[in-house]
């Protein structure tokens, strides 16, 4: 997938072929299957990507904060959405449809005028026409953002959902890590 990115000849790009984007599509998929076999089962996800989704939250409960930038790999951006039930999902305008190459998962915090409080999950990436062109993102050629959506959560008008609920799924998958150790005893002692 980085050779098509970073080679702007298609037939170099595929090492002497001519793909498809159907074919670059399922060249990815293998790359997003081996992450989910890896990275998204439930208990591996729990238990993966516990330390990110602490922080998380701690972050997002810090009222003085107004901006904190989390940087990891694809897989942990994969654990994090398994760990959450974030559903699947096929991003727009890219060849990779789990986590793009240099792809951001954004919680943004909203609040209205009688204080309420809100939360929305965005996947942030460079289309795949972008990453090839080296095109410069700015305001006038912005990168891509797709919602994402948290099974079992319901979002408001204005597609928000209540941060009380995102907060508190948040804290459903951190604590899903703690139980592992009294579900699992023997298993984790063996491993150990």
């Amino acid at each position: 997938m980085l050779q098509y990115y970073e080679q702007p000849d298609d037939v170099a790009a595929a090492f002497g072929r001519q793909l498809t984007t159907e074919q670059w599509m399922q060249i990815s998929q293998a790359k997003d299957t081996y992450n989910q076999v890896l990275f998204t089962a439930p208990l591996v996800a729990v238990n993966v990507a516990h330390p990110l989704l602490a922080e998380i939250g701690d972050e997002l409960d810090d009222r003085r904060r107004v901006f904190t930038f989390l940087c990891g790999h694809d897989s942990n951006l994969a654990s994090v959405a398994a760990a959450l039930g974030i559903e699947d999902y096929a991003l727009p305008q890219s060849v990779e449809q789990g986590v793009p190459v240099g792809a951001k998962l954004v919680f943004e915090r909203w609040s209205d005028e009688a204080g309420n409080r809100y939360a929305r999950v965005r996947m942030v990436y460079q289309s795949t026409d972008q990453l090839r062109g080296l095109t410069l993102l700015t305001p006038q050629n912005p990168p891509m953002s797709y919602d994402l959506t948290l099974r079992g959560l319901q979002r408001n008008a204005d597609g928000l959902y209540s941060y009380e609920d995102v907060r508190a799924r948040i804290q459903e998958a951190t604590d899903a890590y703690d139980q592992l150790e009294q579900d699992y005893p023997q298993e984790l002692a063996e491993a150990a």
